[in-house]
């Protein structure tokens, strides 16, 4: 994916940033510079979708790949303290916009990378056993939590600190890559949960039994994610020109 994104043109690589517009305010102050182009979703964003994008994929290579149980207690208050973490900077950032000046604490990038990015992993650890449970037949899954074990929260937090390191890095040549990955998270959460929307009224679900056969419900929800996406850009930016919003 890196070499694709470095082979990408500088316009393709722009062109991403109509996703990032569709889900994220993007304001320049609140996301990070790289090599003098601004990433296609913010520094909260840009942690939360390359962490459950990588979250999801490291998944998706361990044996309990089909794991269709939710995590449990204590791992659940673990990765509900991520989400916490995430809501609370989250909620003391918007103040500042909201008020003008500091409210707890002053928010900074890097700790909407860090609580994005814990956001990010614990979220996968929640999508995966959806989507076990919402496709696949109950005999073709696993009556195993996805996160069973303290070393498995260990590994989300080792994912996660492996995006915040990287971002953080901001060397010229991952502009690229990072800007890729932020947009396939973006699009690949989105697919995916549209995706299992149609599965699910289409009284498909549990009833799939290979991906050949899961691939055409993918491939509308990928559909359906292009349609809004593009919608929600209209929309924006008609309002914004409406209403002389700077964003």
């Amino acid at each position: 994916m890196a070499l694709v994104a470095a082979a990408l043109p500088a316009s393709a690589i722009n062109a991403l940033d109509l996703v990032g517009y569709a889900v994220c305010h993007r304001i320049p102050e609140r996301s990070f510079i790289i090599a003098g182009n601004q990433l296609p979703v913010c520094a909260r964003d840009t942690g939360m979708f390359i962490g459950v994008l990588m979250g999801v994929i490291v998944f998706a290579v361990l044996p309990r790949r089909r794991a269709a149980g939710f995590p449990r207690a204590p791992f659940t208050f673990a990765l509900l303290a991520f989400f916490l973490a995430w809501a609370f900077d989250g909620f003391n950032s918007y103040l500042l916009l909201l008020l003008g000046h500091q409210f707890l604490y002053m928010p900074q990038n890097w700790l909407r990378l860090v609580t994005g990015a814990f956001m990010g992993v614990a979220l996968s650890a929640f999508v995966v056993p959806l989507f076990n449970q919402a496709v696949w037949p109950p005999e073709q899954t696993l009556e195993e939590p996805s996160v069973a074990s303290w070393k498995d929260i260990l590994r989300l937090m080792a994912i996660a600190l492996a995006v915040i390191a990287i971002v953080l890095w901001q060397p010229a040549f991952l502009y690229g890559p990072l800007a890729l990955l932020s947009v396939v998270g973006v699009i690949g959460l989105l697919a995916m949960v549209n995706g299992l929307f149609i599965v699910i009224f289409s009284h498909r679900a549990q009833k799939i039994t290979h991906w050949a056969r899961l691939l055409p419900f993918l491939l509308m929800g990928l559909a359906m994610t292009a349609l809004e996406i593009g919608a929600i850009d209209y929309a924006r930016a008609t309002l914004t020109r409406t209403l002389g919003l700077p964003y």
